[in-house]
């Protein structure tokens, strides 16, 4: 064998192995997605018992709530409500009154946040919107009640595809650097 055809062999793997991981991840993370919006459609309340420890959006201090709903006597727990994506606007000043204020648009998180830049303390803005204790509507798939969301569906379809189209590539490449190299 010539180096170069093990370099083919090894990048082969390679590629494979990166291509199964991201199909694999596809499904794990995103195929809920798809079939969400048609099986989820009963309803019922959930509690809101805490938040993520982990926060969304980057730097927005976004912490989902962790809902809690009972069905059939066996309690689940699901995060959300869900959004797309978190848009921050900060705006900081020496003598600036802290506040926030948010709106939903497309399933998108805005937060406009007047910030004082010495003493300027972010707070979690879905606390003021969903706090600890309150009652949220969960929608649940009857079959498989653990397969939920929470308040409204969350189109987020694109994590599932990507990834899965991005591991198919890879597969493809791979094939391709197989036969024609």
């Amino acid at each position: 064998m010539t180096e170069i055809q093990i370099i083919k062999i090894i990048f082969g793997i390679l590629l494979f192995l990166g291509g199964t991981v991201l199909i694999i991840l596809s499904y794990v993370s995103g195929y809920r997605y798809l079939v969400q919006e048609k099986r989820c459609t009963a309803k019922v309340s959930g509690t809101i018992k805490k938040y993520t420890l982990g926060s969304r959006g980057g730097s927005s201090g976004i912490h989902l709530p962790v809902v809690y709903y009972v069905v059939d006597g066996v309690e689940y727990k699901r995060i959300g409500p869900e959004y797309k994506g978190y848009v921050q606007i900060t705006k900081k000043g020496f003598a600036t009154q802290n506040s926030m204020n948010y709106e939903e648009k497309n399933q998108v998180f805005y937060i406009h946040r007047n910030m004082n830049s010495v003493i300027g303390a972010a707070k979690n803005p879905i606390q003021e919107l969903y706090p600890l204790d309150s009652q949220i509507d969960v929608y649940y798939d009857p079959g498989n009640p653990k397969l939920s969301y929470v308040l409204r569906y969350c189109n987020n379809k694109w994590v599932f595809w990507l990834m899965f189209l991005t591991g198919a590539v890879l597969w493809i490449v791979d094939v391709m650097i197989q036969i024609f190299l």
